[in-house]
């Protein structure tokens, strides 16, 4: 018989408890093809996000000397000057601060193309013509203008003077607002995954992601507002001694734009796949070719996964508002209420939603990608609503909304605090199958010509280009098939993977 010993005995260690959130997130961690699923959605998202600085035609970065912009900035000025007598004996109807306004822009950019001295030197001259157009009820000597605007064209001409290189961000300078906004909520988004703990619940996480974005789209647009740039700036960092000469260009990853057109190029194939021999010299690699305009297909198919992801998240997130909302109705208050929305969810659901899109796109004025994404939401809620009204049928009759309503709490804190965040789950995953539904529409309507409007790229946009060709240019049709069949398959994945995490019948 052993000895009695004094050691006592550790306790065992208890796991801590997890939610049922927090359980579920687990299973779909543990689940391979969804995470695999999920990257992939993840990488194409960020694609479409960020596609005006992966597909550009503008450089990132460029220095060279801007000898079109100085002579542009240049003629302006005079142009601008000369029209001081004009607007003192009525000649001009123009308005004179909108034609100061313009002086000045011009000054400024001519002052960037040259040294310090010079252009200390440009803004002296300068000021003294612009005095008639900042007061044009002040004395005016016409002969004194002519002689200073005389000496200012001999003096400024571009011949005369020694331009300086100019530092330029023209892929940056060329981003619209939007675009801005959806990048810096995007990083907010991601900035924010460290601070998570400090951030929950979510809703005060997506609070803080969207004002970081508006506030950093305000302050860069003020700092550096948009620009409708038309300038060629492939004619000249392509121009032989451009390296020689002091420039330097950081390009991006595909240095293509959405519709840059390169007709001689037009329906080239893979440049990976052509032989040296069969290339053209001075050719542009074109890793997936070109489609039959000559635009870049690699470049309009990171733009369609743009319009891809956006109109399956637009369109999904308007038909589980409305789904969610009306269905939330109909199963909490039961009645009249549930059997008008009944009523109202079998006639909906009638609806032939291609065929609709496609009289709509048909007869509208202006067809838009707008059209698809509203007609998509107001059609494909029904499946949303009766999922969501069987979920509060259910989760209404249970212990714990009992309890509630015996304590006297409002229908407001039953539905949004106690029955709403356990209905969630089958709501997840239709989003999930949503995305790729939506996906697919869109593709088969570009496909037939009534997709977004020309010349916004998507994928089925660029199989619609190559089907009069298939053995032709075999390029336009597989690889955005590809891209399609691997996105929606991935968003199928992460359905699946969701809809298995959530099921409270899984072993843990």
């Amino acid at each position: 018989m052993n000895a009695p010993t004094d050691k006592p005995i550790a306790p065992a260690e208890e796991s801590p408890s997890l939610s049922y959130w927090q359980m579920s997130l687990r299973d779909f961690r543990r689940n391979r093809m969804g995470m695999a699923g999920l990257l992939v959605v993840w990488f194409v998202a960020t694609v479409g996000v960020f596609a005006p600085l992966i597909a550009n035609g503008r450089p990132l970065f460029l220095r060279m000397v801007f000898a079109d912009d100085y002579d542009e900035a240049y003629f302006i000025v005079l142009e601008s000057a000369g029209r001081a007598a004009a607007l003192r004996t009525g000649e001009s109807q123009a308005n004179p601060r909108e034609v100061l306004a313009t002086f000045d822009r011009a000054v400024r950019r001519m002052q960037r193309s040259l040294a310090s001295d010079d252009a200390d030197r440009l803004a002296a001259v300068t000021e003294q013509l612009r005095r008639p157009l900042r007061d044009v009820a002040a004395a005016f000597d016409a002969a004194a203008h002519a002689s200073l605007l005389a000496e200012f064209e001999s003096a400024f001409d571009i011949d005369a003077m020694t331009l300086v290189p100019q530092e330029r961000f023209p892929a940056l300078r060329g981003l619209q607002r939007p675009e801005i906004f959806f990048m810096l909520l995007y990083i907010a988004c991601i900035a924010a995954l460290p601070f998570r703990r400090w951030l929950s619940p979510w809703p005060r996480a997506a609070g803080a992601a969207l004002l970081v974005a508006a506030l950093g789209t305000i302050v860069w647009s003020q700092s550096l507002p948009p620009i409708h740039d038309t300038f060629p700036y492939r004619r000249h960092y392509e121009a032989p001694g451009f390296a020689e000469r002091g420039g330097k260009a950081i390009l991006c990853p595909v240095p293509y734009g959405e519709n840059e057109n390169i007709t001689a190029e037009n329906r080239q194939p893979p440049t990976f796949l052509l032989a040296p021999d069969k290339r053209v010299p001075n050719q542009h690699f074109h890793l997936m070719g070109t489609d039959t305009n000559g635009r870049d297909v690699l470049a309009r198919m990171v733009y369609g996964a743009r319009i891809s992801m956006m109109i399956g998240i637009v369109a999904v997130s308007i038909y589980l508002s409305i789904g969610m909302f009306l269905g939330a109705l109909a199963g909490f208050y039961g009645g009249w209420i549930d059997l008008a929305l009944s009523r109202l969810i079998e006639i909906v659901i009638c609806f032939p939603v291609l065929f609709l899109i496609l009289s709509i796109q048909a007869f509208a004025p202006r067809p838009s990608i707008l059209n698809i994404m509203v007609v998509l939401g107001l059609v494909s809620w029904t499946g949303v609503a009766r999922l969501q009204r069987g979920e509060f049928i259910k989760l209404g009759n249970r212990d714990f909304v009992q309890a509630v309503r015996a304590l006297g709490g409002s229908n407001a804190r039953i539905i949004f605090n106690h029955i709403l965040p356990n209905a969630l789950g089958p709501i997840l995953v239709t989003a999930s199958f949503g995305i790729a539904g939506s996906i697919v529409v869109e593709s088969a309507l570009s496909f037939l010509g009534f997709g977004v409007p020309q010349p916004m790229a998507s994928w089925g946009d660029l199989l619609n280009n190559g089907r009069n060709d298939i053995q032709g240019t075999w390029w336009l049709t597989v690889f955005p098939g590809l891209a399609i069949f691997i996105t929606v398959t991935c968003f199928n994945l992460v359905g699946e993977a969701v809809r298995d995490a959530l099921d409270p019948r899984r072993e843990h």
